[in-house]
């Protein structure tokens, strides 16, 4: 593991020890750690140099006016690292700060539900590994819930679809496509028919609405939404030859 990454790799670890643990306080506890585990994963690999990170960076001055505003930072993290957003939601990591910023400063006696906290773990995961490499850390953050599986396997069909998309257009590589976006142009390119475009639509939703806390996590609806992504990635796959 690089050494850049000890910081935000040993806050994911302490954040699965607590999860296990499976307490209220527990769960508060391990959210607050990947929440500042994804802060200081984005810090640090907007930090790195050129060298390393292949790529141009913010200026020292700019990191710096924007370290101590979390929303200045994802803008940061978008206007420079566009591609490595691929599979996450920017404004999942900002709704899951609020909530970390809520129990922080008053999260006597507020519980947060485990799904949630194994989401937000899935995301972190999916950042660092977009970030700094596949084997970004080298401990088991499988999901344990079906939002969290559900994230994961959103995350591959959408990086999937974005490699179907590159290939059909190759001077739009780079470019970071919202997945409604994705979606529509499956359809207008025949990929997908109206009735998966509309089924892929409804998952896109359903993963958003529960991971903003719009609605409660439905054990069914969340298992056959995973069973249908995974259908569909696999279609891709196969239709283009494509690999994971």
């Amino acid at each position: 593991m690089k050494p850049w990454l000890n910081g935000p790799c040993e806050l994911l670890n302490h954040a699965e020890k607590h999860i296990k643990l499976s307490s209220a306080f527990d769960h508060r506890i391990a959210l607050i750690s990947i929440d500042n585990s994804v802060e200081l994963a984005i810090k640090t690999y907007l930090a790195l140099p050129k060298r390393i990170r292949k790529s141009d960076g913010p200026s020292r001055k700019k990191l710096s006016d924007s370290s101590n505003s979390f929303p200045d930072l994802l803008d940061l993290l978008e206007e420079f690292a566009s591609e490595k957003i691929r599979g996450i939601e920017l404004g999942d990591i900002e709704w899951y700060h609020r909530l970390r910023n809520t129990l922080y400063h008053d999260g006597n006696g507020i519980t947060v539900d485990p799904s949630h906290v194994d989401g937000y773990l899935q995301i972190a995961r999916i950042l660092l590994e977009n970030l700094f490499g596949e084997e970004s850390c080298e401990i088991d953050i499988k999901p344990e819930t079906e939002l969290g599986d559900l994230i994961i396997k959103w995350a591959s069909f959408e990086k999937i679809a974005t490699r179907v998309f590159y290939r059909k257009n190759p001077r739009e590589q780079g470019l970071t496509r919202p997945a409604y976006t994705l979606l529509k142009w499956l359809r207008s390119e025949g990929v997908i028919n109206q009735e998966e475009f509309e089924k892929l639509d409804a998952t896109r939703k359903l993963r958003n609405e529960v991971v903003h806390g719009g609605i409660l996590p439905d054990h069914f609806s969340l298992l056959e939404s995973v069973k249908y992504v995974q259908k569909m990635t696999m279609k891709l796959v196969n239709l283009t030859n494509l690999s994971k």
